[in-house]
């Protein structure tokens, strides 16, 4: 007996020490224990603390952009001597705004240097501007001899007039892509200093007609060239040499050193594309010629249409180039050489009556 009892204490202490088993229930009121570990609690990854956005330094004033070639920028609002001009600033570049010191304002330049300019040459920066060139009226200058022209009778004077306007001014939604502004034509470089559209008031009215045709039809009016100075016709002339395409400016003007003659294309408003042509705009090759007999019957009929709008509306053409139209009044304007990177750009509000 002894030995059965101490046996069965054994047992029931073993099993008591055994996880995950247990004890049978004892004596009345006495319950079974549960010593199976328990599980960890669940620990919350915290959440990483975002740092706060840095304050944007707000600008030190408005954006104003500069409406002439150069303009010197000084130390001090004063023009009394040179000594305190610090560098230029070219027509387009901007400055921020501080305010106006007498005839000068005061600006902050983009390397944070403050300055001073001529307050008449600075504009807000989505400021419009617009070209403006004073009229003038005189006498015809023969281009071979460099003297006065005369009417046929030898005594009456030849009088030409020059009234050059923007044309953006009078066709805002016409598209401009004056090439010989940029590398892509045939002397590989920009031959007038900035791109300006330019044409003679009469002329430019006949354009206007012109385009309210098109667009009655849908399309829009594209203009690759229009005014060109008489320096950059002999610039072209030096690479082409060849006046069936390029009129020599040592005997004859063209009609684009006048400002009468515009290279134009038509765009198609339901696709936004210029229409099939016979050849890329400013091409001098027989297949630009209007005699040419190898175009599609698409190129001919566009050609066709196009020249006769402009017809109507008071152009003439060129045989050796299907994109040139001239003002059949091209004799009483007069052949100029204007720098354009030196026309002075005024807002819509400044410009003198006659410069609209």
């Amino acid at each position: 007996m002894r030995l059965s009892a101490l046996l069965l204490a054994l047992l029931l202490f073993c099993t008591a020490c055994t996880p995950g088993i247990q004890m049978p229930s004892g004596p009345a009121g006495t319950e079974a224990i549960d010593l199976t570990p328990a599980p960890p609690e669940p620990q919350e990854t915290p959440m990483p603390t975002a740092s706060p956005a840095p304050t944007p330094t707000p600008p030190p004033g408005p954006l104003y952009k500069v409406r002439v070639s150069t303009v010197n920028v000084r130390s001090s609002p004063s023009a009394a001597d040179s000594g305190n001009i610090l560098g230029q600033l070219l027509y387009e570049e901007t400055a921020y705004y501080l305010g106006t010191e007498g005839e000068f304002s005061r600006v902050q330049l983009m390397d944070g240097t403050e300055a001073y300019c001529y307050a008449e040459y600075l504009v807000p920066e989505e400021t419009v501007l617009y070209a403006y060139v004073p009229p003038e009226t005189g006498q015809k200058i023969d281009i071979p001899t460099g003297l006065p022209a005369y009417e046929a009778d030898g005594v009456t004077p030849i009088m030409v007039k020059n009234e050059l306007v923007d044309l953006k001014l009078y066709l805002p939604d016409a598209q401009y892509e004056q090439l010989f502004n940029t590398e892509n034509n045939v002397t590989g470089e920009p031959l007038y200093g900035r791109s300006i559209a330019l044409l003679q008031r009469d002329t430019t009215k006949k354009l206007v007609k012109a385009y309210e045709r098109f667009k009655a039809d849908g399309y829009t009016l594209k203009i690759y060239d229009a005014y060109r100075p008489l320096s950059a016709q002999r610039r072209l002339f030096e690479i082409v040499q060849n006046k069936h395409w390029i009129a020599d400016p040592s005997t004859t003007a063209s009609n684009h050193n006048r400002g009468c003659a515009v290279d134009i294309a038509l765009i198609d408003d339901a696709t936004g594309l210029v229409l099939e042509f016979p050849t890329p705009m400013h091409t001098f090759t027989e297949e630009a010629a209007r005699t040419c007999k190898t175009w599609t019957e698409e190129q001919a009929a566009n050609v066709e249409y196009m020249t006769g709008v402009m017809s109507e509306c008071g152009f003439n053409t060129i045989k050796s180039e299907w994109w040139h139209f001239s003002d059949t009044n091209s004799k009483k304007f007069m052949t100029t050489d204007i720098d354009l990177s030196r026309v002075t750009m005024l807002p819509l509000e400044q410009l003198p009556e006659n410069g609209r």
